[in-house]
């Protein structure tokens, strides 16, 4: 195996993870899991991870997918670090890990087996580690619409240390006061936003809801031209006090 040239190596770990959340009021739940199947298979999530990475600046190196039973899937990509791409190249893409030669990239889905009152949640859980020049931070707002989420918790971290041409001891290339600097305007008008760093330690954390439900969006098999006016208020109930508890981690 050839081994891949490093230059230039930048030992400043900068690690991003996601938790997200997405909400249906599943009319059919056999229907429902096979959307999930087909919507977030390791084929899809390949092609998602693949414009992460083109974002970030990563040329991929090598690809291992597998899809699992009853529902999941996971994949690795190896890629290099190259030029980086504008991210309005990108378009929308279970489990899946994409290594740099000097970062990874991890992602996992979790569908709900259980649906609470037919609302189920499915939850993707992203990492993002990378190294060298490049930076996970252009991401944000791309991997929360790819998708489509209501719920977001966000954790950012630098870790090591590089140096600056005159040697000096440098922990941070960033400076960001918080996660929200790197949100587009459409993110934070439509998300409420709970948000917290110690900027000393380069630990930064932001938690996104969605503002509102339409309740359209949160239907699956089923129209709300066939539920009343009723059954849509009480709909729209369900699934606010949902997200309300995911936002705030409370019953």
């Amino acid at each position: 195996m050839s081994k891949v040239s490093l230059y230039g190596f930048n030992n400043l770990t900068k690690s991003l993870s996601f938790s997200l959340y997405r909400l249906h009021y599943v009319g059919d739940g056999i229907a429902y899991q096979d959307y999930i199947n087909t919507t977030f298979n390791a084929d899809k999530l390949n092609r998602l991870l693949t414009k992460i990475c083109d974002v970030i600046g990563g040329n991929i190196l090598n690809i291992a997918k597998q899809d699992y039973q009853p529902h999941g899937a996971s994949v690795t990509l190896m890629i290099s670090e190259e030029a980086q791409p504008s991210v309005s190249n990108l378009t929308h893409a279970h489990s899946h890990v994409a290594h740099l030669d000097k970062s990874h990239l991890c992602i996992h889905t979790y569908p709900d087996d259980a649906p609470q009152e037919d609302i189920a949640i499915f939850r993707a859980d992203i990492e993002l580690s990378t190294c060298g020049v490049i930076s996970p931070l252009k991401v944000l707002s791309f991997v929360i619409e790819a998708f489509n989420a209501d719920v977001v918790d966000i954790d950012y971290r630098v870790r090591g240390m590089t140096r600056n041409t005159h040697g000096t001891k440098i922990f941070t290339i960033d400076h960001l006061n918080q996660l929200s600097d790197f949100l587009s305007s459409g993110i934070k008008d439509n998300f409420n936003l709970d948000e917290h760093s110690v900027k000393n330690k380069n630990i930064f954390h932001t938690r996104l809801a969605r503002k509102k439900v339409i309740l359209d969006n949160h239907l699956f098999g089923i129209s709300d031209s066939h539920l009343t006016k009723t059954e849509k208020n009480t709909l729209s109930k369900q699934i606010s006090h949902e997200i309300r508890q995911l936002f705030f981690h409370s019953e």
